[in-house]
């Protein structure tokens, strides 16, 4: 494991976490984006925890897919499935035009729940 990579990563997530909390005092807000960073924070974070732990983390947007890695090695992700499962559609579709409409609550809650993810990651990576 190499300290360096995984706090960049944590790195890199919190400043998604930053992204959102800017975008989220502007309006009209811009939904699509903020749910976009939202699962980024999620997924960068999730990653980081892969590495934390010696694994190298697949090129995968599916946050499903990557707490299921993260159970693999400790049992207490399946805590934040759910949060994983509402975000994961938010890495890819928010991306283009039309995918599908969003409303205020939804950037809310991508926000609550990236952070709750990252903060539920923060407290397992101890050095």
């Amino acid at each position: 494991m190499d300290k360096m990579i995984v706090d960049e990563w944590l790195k890199f997530a919190e400043n998604d976490l930053a992204v959102v909390h800017i975008l989220s005092n502007h309006h009209p807000m811009q939904l699509e984006i903020i749910c976009y960073h939202s699962q980024q924070a999620a997924e960068k974070a999730l990653k980081a925890y892969l590495l934390y732990k010696g694994k190298e983390p697949p090129k995968t947007h599916d946050l499903k897919a990557l707490v299921d890695l993260c159970i693999e090695v400790s049992s207490g992700f399946s805590d934040i499935i759910t949060e994983c499962e509402y975000l994961s559609p938010f890495g890819v579709q928010p991306r283009y035009p039309f995918s599908f409409e969003l409303e205020d609550s939804d950037a809310t809650s991508s926000i609550q729940k990236s952070e709750q993810i990252v903060e539920f990651i923060r407290e397992r990576i101890i050095y």
